[in-house]
């Protein structure tokens, strides 16, 4: 091979898409490591919900994330926004519960079910809601990207 062919050679590997990505985006955890990333981040984003904390939520959120609500779609900022706004209620909790994480290389989905306890205008309330959440791994970490949730009816 003439010193001209490896240097297309090398040019070719340097640019190639598929293989440019790799370098952006150091090892890919395994499914078992990525489960368990993903649900400690789970628990972070909870964590930032109840206590109102912007950064965190800034920081687990991908700049191109989504989240789709019965009544709307709002991006990064708007949904950071909503949550944020006001003091955090001392009378709020979250439960969580992961039903599913499916991780597929750089991609992973998990399913679960928050329920929610507070009060409001002095009455105690809980909120059951269904969810999905996209994450993909990009430089080395875990993002949201999007995330679908639904308010689960009362039972009758």
């Amino acid at each position: 091979m003439t010193s001209r062919n490896i240097l297309l050679l090398a040019a070719y590997v340097l640019t190639s898409p598929s293989l440019a990505a790799d370098s952006k985006n150091p090892q890919v955890p395994t499914a078992a490591e990525a489960e368990k990333q993903l649900l400690d981040l789970e628990r972070e984003w909870t964590a930032a919900e109840d206590k109102h904390d912007a950064t965190v939520l800034r920081r687990i959120l991908d700049d191109k994330f989504l989240a789709v609500g019965t009544n709307k779609t709002v991006d990064k900022e708007a949904f950071i926004k909503l949550e944020v706004s006001g003091e955090p209620d001392p009378t709020q909790s979250q439960t969580v519960t992961h039903e599913s994480v499916i991780v597929d290389g750089d991609t992973a989905v998990v399913v679960g079910t928050d329920t929610g306890h507070g009060t409001k205008n002095g009455t105690a309330y809980t909120a059951v809601l269904k969810y999905t959440v996209t994450y993909i791994y990009r430089r080395g970490r875990w993002l949201a990207l999007a995330e679908h949730i639904v308010e689960v009816p009362p039972a009758k």
